[in-house]
Parts: C-alpha cells; structure tokens; sequence
C-alpha cells in the first residue's frame, strides 16, 4: 500500500514546476539582468485627447450597453425563476 505516495509526488512535482518559474531561475534574468522584470525606471502613460462631444459619445454608449446588458439578464433570471416555480408545482 502506498498511502498517499502519489499525492506527495505530485505535491513535489508542483514544486519544481513552480520553483523553474521564478525569475532568478530563468537563464535570460541571470547575471544581474533584473531590469526587465523588476524595473527600476518609471514609464510615463500616455493617454488619448478626446473631444468633450466624442467623450460624451462614448459615454453613452457604455449606459446604453450597461442598459441593454441589464434587461438581457432579467429576463434570463426571470425565465429561469419561472421555469423552476413552474417545475416545483407541477412536482407537488
């Protein structure tokens, strides 16, 4: 009987597989080359210029997504509800 040998395995198995994972075992971050990863310097984001009437736009048309997103789930919330009322009577 092995007890669980083979869940100790695969625990330990796991562990290698995450421990190559790591960046200080990854040949490429060797030698002091941590820059990449790590990143010392600070980037600077660039954002877009949108007019106000584009900005406005935009806006809109998220409510209006939201909105429709909303009803959409209602009503797939409300025909899952009176499937399952409609199942309970007809069980009792």
């Amino acid at each position: 009987m092995s007890f669980g040998a083979g869940h100790i395995q695969d625990m330990i198995n796991r562990m290698k597989q995450n421990r190559s994972l790591r960046p200080s075992a990854r040949s490429k971050f060797k030698d002091h080359n941590r820059a990449v990863i790590y990143g010392d310097g600070e980037t600077q984001l660039q954002f877009k210029t949108v007019s106000r009437e584009k900005l406005v736009q935009i806006k809109k048309n998220i409510q209006q997504r939201a909105r429709i997103d909303r009803r959409r789930e209602l009503i797939i919330y409300g025909l899952i509800l009176g499937i399952i009322i409609f199942l309970l009577l007809l069980w009792w």
